[in-house]
């Protein structure tokens, strides 16, 4: 591997179901108007960056949003579903503000909802996928559009915390700037959303 590639995290914009206040895990949630403007927001503040791959998850939300930072770059977004949101099992669909009152929540760690995926599991999935990235294009600068579960896992994981989560506030289209030195990933930036009103 030669030089230290940079990994921009960047969240997507604004869903239905976030707007909504409901879980959506791997159920594909369009994004709103609002979303679609945070996404073109995010992207004039990404201008400056030269990306050599633009990455996302396959879910419309993460790839709507990475096509717009896409835009005018002349390359493509390439999807993976190994970047999709944490699988969430039966709490798809249902409220945020109902999980508090279910035996398994936990405010500071992951929670595995029944019928959904483990911490390990999702690690693993989202790593492979990231790792793979920096292996084919190391000493490159790469733009990965996600999931909010999903990148606090990884930025968790980075900074060796887990099996406890950052749990800084991380809004809709913030971007996390991660650089693998070879060796590790270390984190220079956590859910930077100054773009944002």
């Amino acid at each position: 591997m030669s030089g230290e590639t940079h990994l921009y995290l960047v969240r997507h914009g604004e869903s239905e179901a976030n707007a909504a206040r409901v879980f959506t895990g791997q159920t594909d949630s369009p994004l709103t108007e609002r979303g679609r403007e945070q996404a073109r927001t995010v992207a004039r503040v990404l201008a400056p960056i030269h990306f050599d791959r633009i990455a996302s998850s396959d879910l419309s939300r993460t790839r709507d949003t990475a096509e717009v930072i896409a835009s005018g770059r002349g390359i493509p977004v390439e999807t993976y579903a190994g970047l999709r949101e944490i699988d969430l099992g039966r709490m798809a669909g249902r409220g945020w503000d109902e999980a508090r009152g279910l035996p398994n929540y936990d405010s500071d760690g992951f929670v595995q909802w029944p019928g959904g995926e483990s911490l390990e599991q999702v690690l693993t999935r989202a790593l492979s996928v990231i790792d793979t990235l920096v292996h084919e294009s190391s000493g490159k600068t790469i733009c990965v559009v996600g999931h909010g579960g999903v990148t606090r896992i990884l930025v968790s994981n980075f900074f060796g915390v887990l099996p406890k989560l950052i749990r800084t506030t991380a809004q809709n289209t913030n971007v996390t700037v991660a650089v693998h030195d070879g060796a590790g990933y270390r984190v220079e930036s956590l859910f930077d959303d100054a773009h944002l009103p």
